[in-house]
């Protein structure tokens, strides 16, 4: 079997705790499609990827809690108020 580099790192030991929030970034996934969610342990943050319609980039958020993330994601889905406006000069 090969252990990943820096697994058994002394400088981020993996402890219950970091298992418990793998787990949480697992139902995050579950709770919302379409989006790649992982749980950083070094910095101590959830992330969340994803290309939104209409965007020319793909989406980061970051969070340090599985409830800021959710809605930062519940927010990042929320239809753009500005985005259905014309633009002056435009028809």
């Amino acid at each position: 079997m090969t252990v990943p580099a820096g697994a058994n790192d002394s400088r981020h030991p993996r402890s219950d705790d970091d298992a418990a929030c793998w787990q949480e970034a697992r139902r995050l996934r579950e709770d919302h499609r379409g989006w790649v969610i992982i749980w950083l342990a070094p910095a101590g943050e959830y992330r969340a990827y994803r290309r939104l319609p209409g965007a020319r980039r793909d989406t980061t958020l970051a969070a340090a809690t599985p409830g800021a993330l959710a809605a930062a994601i519940s927010q990042a889905e929320q239809p753009d108020p500005q985005a259905s406006r014309q633009h002056p000069g435009q028809q």
